[in-house]
């Protein structure tokens, strides 16, 4: 009947003391993962991808992320700045892939 038994000042402290290094793991943890996926790229291969986009028949993010070896979200950020650019306009657009295709300037 008589419930739980009290924490003894000792393991209070204890537990407070865990709890700080835990927060201050999540603090650690947070920063390294925000730094983690930022991915930038390098002009070369920006220019190299705008390059080849344009003798392709139509462009999606997959093709260039295998080709190229960069993250997904990565060539999809690339493509729409090729189209921002002008070198590129959006075909069709689904909730998880954009089809894209090289605009011909003459």
């Amino acid at each position: 009947m008589g419930g739980k038994k009290k924490p003894t000042l000792s393991q209070l402290v204890k537990k407070a003391e865990r709890e700080k290094a835990q927060q201050a793991q999540k603090v650690k943890k947070e920063e390294t993962q925000t730094k983690k996926t930022i991915q930038i790229i390098d002009e070369k291969l920006f220019q190299a991808i705008a390059k080849d986009v344009m003798t392709m028949k139509v462009v999606t993010p997959y093709e260039i992320a295998s080709k190229y070896g960069i993250k997904m979200s990565i060539a999809l950020k690339v493509l729409r700045a090729l189209r921002d650019r002008g070198d590129l306009a959006l075909v069709a657009k689904g909730h998880r892939t954009e089809i894209y295709v090289p605009v011909r300037k003459s």
